[in-house]
């Protein structure tokens, strides 16, 4: 019998505290509770959430439930890709450079003068030997021609000096000394004559005048210019190649130029420099070309292709090349296993279709979209360029 007095519970004769009576009280039903499940389930284990034993039992009978339900698929990035068979091509080596005469100098006078006329002027054409400036002769005639008498009168007396010496009139020594006064009276003559000609300022070759620095009644001083001569035919292309592809060009290779002008020109390399240019660390590169119209024109920008033999490469786009992280110039390709690789590329080429590169497989699945977005070792999913276009 169960009796309440005071703060006290009796149960049958013994009194007990209420409170604790109200705390047995609370676990009896809990008991009962949980007991409930075990007894009016059918022997069918407990649902989730039916309770803290139920939910217990199924987290001992599945431990990989929740590691699964918590796990992520991996998502891999989607690009595009192309296979490519190398091809046989001409490597060119492309180098920056200008047009340059084979030959320009300034034609300077030899004998100091005035100016008395002007042979030739700007534009004309010249042969070797033709006359530019023609300077004052001044006193020059006299003096040539008093050279020459003074020559023939010493002339006369060694002969006659001879003839006394074969009579035994003359000693040896006497007659030495007519000979030489006769070659010094000579030589004195030659010298006039070749200061007489250097009053013709002359062409050195067969050319062009490009400018003339001099008009009638100015005074040259020797070593003063007159004009400038260019020699039209053959013509140069110059340009400088630099260290890492100096080894691709050697004397005699095929090559053409093209110019800013528009115009195309042929040639062949006729040097190459053996030391480099400290300042530019680069080497002088010539390419002769014909020019028998003179049509080229001295100091004109041009692209000058040389043509290196022939090499498998690759067409690519150009949008396809990509640096690494060192500054590299590359693609990024698939391997077996469909994951990227960066692989570094030489540019040897280039067309309306694209650019041609060296240094990939034979054969080569291409990443064409999407490249920016991967990196090395990455797996990805890939899609041929035809489904993805057909799609």
């Amino acid at each position: 019998m169960i009796k309440f007095q005071d703060s006290n519970v009796v149960i049958g004769n013994k009194p007990i505290r209420r409170s604790y009576a109200v705390a047995g009280g609370i676990f009896l039903l809990l008991v009962i509770w949980v007991a409930s499940g075990e007894i009016f389930g059918g022997g069918t284990p407990a649902k989730p959430g039916k309770g803290p034993l139920a939910a217990e039992a199924a987290t001992s009978a599945k431990p990989d439930a929740k590691d699964k339900a918590d796990a992520k698929p991996v998502i891999k990035p989607t690009v595009r890709v192309k296979s490519i068979t190398a091809e046989l091509r001409e490597q060119e080596l492309i180098v920056r450079g200008q047009t340059q005469a084979l030959r320009k100098v300034q034609v300077r006078a030899e004998t100091a003068g005035t100016v008395a006329a002007i042979r030739a002027d700007k534009g004309a054409s010249v042969k070797a030997g033709d006359t530019i400036c023609q300077l004052n002769v001044d006193a020059r005639v006299a003096m040539l021609s008093e050279a020459r008498a003074t020559e023939k009168q010493r002339q006369l007396e060694f002969e006659a000096s001879k003839k006394l010496q074969e009579k035994g009139f003359r000693s040896e020594t006497s007659v030495a000394g007519d000979l030489a006064q006769y070659q010094a009276a000579k030589a004195q003559v030659e010298r006039m004559e070749q200061e007489f000609g250097n009053t013709k300022i002359k062409a050195p070759f067969d050319g062009v005048i490009d400018d003339r620095m001099v008009d009638v009644g100015d005074y040259l001083a020797p070593g003063q210019p007159c004009a400038t001569v260019i020699d039209l035919d053959p013509f140069l292309v110059v340009g400088q190649v630099s260290e890492k592809d100096v080894t691709q060009v050697k004397i005699g290779d095929i090559g053409w130029a093209k110019l800013t002008t528009g115009e195309r020109v042929e040639g062949k390399v006729r040097f190459v420099a053996k030391s480099t240019d400290q300042a530019t660390r680069t080497f002088r590169l010539e390419l002769e070309i014909p020019n028998p119209t003179g049509t080229v024109r001295d100091g004109v920008t041009a692209e000058i292709h040389i043509n290196g033999g022939k090499v498998e490469a690759h067409r690519i786009s150009p949008a396809t090349l990509s640096l690494d992280d060192k500054g590299g110039m590359g693609i990024r390709i698939l391997d077996d296993k469909k994951r990227v690789r960066f692989v570094t590329v030489q540019v040897i080429g280039d067309s309306p279709e694209g650019v041609w590169v060296t240094g990939l497989p034979k054969n080569v699945t291409v990443i064409t979209v999407g490249q920016e977005y991967v990196t090395n070792g990455q797996e990805v999913d890939a899609t041929p360029e035809d489904k993805a276009t057909q799609s």
